[in-house]
């Protein structure tokens, strides 16, 4: 017997349009890439910060839209791994999990470089960066926790069916697929530790980002007629464009997971399918933030005209 939040079958539509995405989100981050990579020189070292950063958002992306697409049945915490199952979703919750974590070291990285190259302009003395180099190092320790949190919140087979079959009877057909995975804070308060964690975290570290980002502006306006105009606009366009890659694919992952969040604690059975969904939004993020930076450089922009121009001129004749 099924019934909700738990269908019969995983609606086709669902795998299709993450599948789409997908396939949209890889020649898209490889112009990223390129473009970071090869048509970058100025950049020098922030390169590698931002190709960091785009890295681990594609691999989270791909990990969630393409290998290991999980189907959820929220309120209930559960869900169907519809990608490939050589290993177990637990597992695959758990690397998802771990890749995912790593988007905080690598836009943490990306706002203490510009700071950093901001204060080079009005600093003969570099300072001691010692709260930088704290939070870095806690930023890169956060994945290996966060993983391993994930992992120690797994439940024991009898107590998954037996939750099942008190909570969720209409779900006991799912549960003899070895691609179903349940979880209950409440039986297992590792997952308490995971959520709790991950909120606070993120809002530490953040908070600490958009910081050394409003006081970048502030070096960079103060000591603005000891700069050329170019490199005055490089910095300013460069912070520019770090903060839109933060907000706006930001926005993506948190109005998300705000959704699944309400309808987990209101027990809302009939926003189910709406609260899984919105992994549309969390499946686009990386394409979203690469977008982001391509739009927001007129250098990039420059050159794809350039080179879709070039292109479509071969093709047309």
């Amino acid at each position: 017997m099924f019934g909700a939040p738990c269908p019969e079958t995983v609606p086709v539509y669902y795998i299709v349009t993450l599948h789409t995405l997908a396939i949209v989100s890889i020649p898209i981050n490889m112009i990223g890439f390129y473009l970071v990579w090869y048509q970058s020189p100025k950049l020098r070292g922030y390169k590698y910060c931002l190709c960091y950063l785009q890295l681990a958002s594609f691999l989270t992306e791909c990990h969630m839209s393409l290998i290991c697409p999980g189907y959820y049945f929220f309120p209930i915490i559960a869900g169907y791994n519809t990608g490939f199952e050589i290993i177990s979703s637990h597992l695959s919750m758990t690397i998802y999990v771990f890749i995912f974590a790593f988007e905080i070291p690598s836009a943490l990285l990306c706002f203490i470089f510009r700071h950093n190259a901001a204060e080079n302009i009005s600093r003969v003395k570099p300072r001691k960066l010692y709260l930088e180099k704290i939070m870095l190092v806690l930023a890169h320790i956060f994945p290996f926790a966060s993983a391993f949190a994930m992992w120690k919140s797994g439940l024991p087979d009898q107590l998954k069916r037996d939750y099942v079959k008190d909570n969720w009877p209409q779900c006991l057909e799912w549960l003899k697929l070895n691609a179903f995975e349940v979880y209950d804070y409440k039986l297992n308060p590792w997952l308490a530790v995971v959520g709790i964690g991950a909120v606070l975290f993120v809002f530490l570290v953040y908070t600490y980002g958009l910081t050394l980002g409003l006081h970048t502006m502030t070096i960079l306006q103060k000591h603005q007629r000891s700069m050329s105009r170019q490199t005055y606009q490089m910095h300013k366009t460069a912070l520019f464009s770090l903060i839109m890659q933060s907000l706006i694919p930001g926005a993506l992952i948190v109005i998300p997971l705000g959704v699944c969040m309400f309808v987990v604690v209101t027990g809302a059975v009939g926003l189910q399918e709406l609260a899984t969904d919105t992994m549309f939004l969390v499946g686009s993020h990386s394409m979203c933030q690469c977008i982001v930076m391509i739009s927001s450089n007129a250098k990039y922009r420059r050159l794809l005209k350039e080179k879709a121009r070039a292109f479509f001129g071969f093709v047309l004749n």
